[in-house]
């Protein structure tokens, strides 16, 4: 755990102020291997969120100066919120997490604390089959904004993988950068947001006929941001989503034993460096191709420059022969 610039900030702060009692303890109920998100307001410390006022809010785990790796926090400039979420793993140890938040109102520096309880709960049942893509025009906190999650799981459940509807759920989600790739350069641009989506259910026929129609995309270096001739493109655009369908795969999850998918500490550790390793190998193709260019482009100055500097030389000897005759 790191301790944070914020963090350091904030106890300062709160040290200066005085000791902050924390308000009652709220709970919330979360799931093995299901994405779950919690936003926080002002409301919470019965604040207003006017126009003029500016909100920090520092999360962390009790006693501690950070969250746990699997825990993250996004902070919306929009609409001032800050979102807290992650994906609990299987056969977790900790059934019971802690979390600190505190609150600096930036207008009148007064600062709060509350309490968040998660508890950890198993699943009924567990994905044995996950989607995994990325969506380009959006970013992490923007998932959490009027439901575009539940719009992302009705394409799936009443279009493209019917038999999932019982049981399909967010496996993982998190920021494309996050997991290696590169921010976009203008700070207006989307980071883009990776996601999972689990069931129970054997994929669809619709899937599969989906899987071999972009296969070819997975030979490009680099895949058209603006890609959008699939057969399913409609769905996806008429909610307001963009995919990027390189990264479109379908997985099947190992089957450990009748309670539990590969989705223990293993699965969890797995999934984040084979995602990690995706996300990480498309940069890296793309600096490759850019570095063999820069190669390239050094090999050609290079070359030149010797051919000038032969020229030169050239000519130096040949005014050295001449003024060598006239002197004779």
């Amino acid at each position: 755990m790191h301790f944070t610039t914020k963090v350091f900030n904030t106890v300062c702060i709160i040290a200066a102020l005085g000791h902050v009692e924390p308000t009652a303890i709220i709970t919330r109920d979360v799931h093995e291997t299901e994405m779950f998100y919690y936003e926080i307001r002002p409301e919470l410390f019965n604040w207003t969120n006017g126009a003029d006022t500016g909100f920090v809010f520092t999360p962390s785990l009790q006693n501690y100066p950070d969250l746990l790796h699997w825990i993250h926090y996004k902070f919306n400039s929009k609409n001032r919120h800050g979102y807290l979420y992650g994906t609990p793993p299987a056969d977790s140890s900790d059934r019971q997490i802690l979390l600190d938040i505190i609150g600096l109102n930036k207008k009148t520096y007064q600062v709060e604390t509350q309490v968040i309880q998660f508890n950890i709960f198993e699943k009924s049942e567990y994905a044995t089959n996950e989607v995994r893509f990325k969506i380009n025009n959006l970013n992490v906190e923007d998932m959490f904004h009027e439901e575009r999650i539940q719009y992302l799981l009705d394409i799936f459940r009443q279009n493209l993988w019917l038999g999932s509807k019982p049981n399909l759920y967010v496996t993982f989600l998190v920021s494309a950068s996050d997991l290696g790739q590169r921010l976009p350069l203008d700070p207006n641009d989307t980071e883009g947001v990776i996601v999972n989506l689990g069931s129970s259910s054997n994929f669809s026929t619709i899937l599969y006929d989906l899987e071999k129609e972009i296969s070819p995309l997975q030979k490009m270096n680099k895949c058209p941001k603006d890609f959008k001739r699939t057969s399913v493109e409609r769905y996806f655009r008429a909610n307001g989503f963009n995919l990027d369908w390189c990264s479109f795969k379908l997985v099947e999850l190992t089957i450990i034993n009748q309670n539990h998918t590969m989705n223990v500490q293993d699965r969890t550790s797995t999934k984040h460096e084979e995602e990690n390793v995706w996300e990480l190998m498309e940069s890296l193709r793309y600096s490759q191709s850019m570095d063999g260019d820069n190669s390239k482009l050094s090999v050609t100055l290079l070359i030149f420059m010797i051919f000038v500097i032969g020229i030169i030389f050239s000519i130096g000897v040949f005014r050295w022969h001449k003024n060598k005759k006239l002197s004779f």
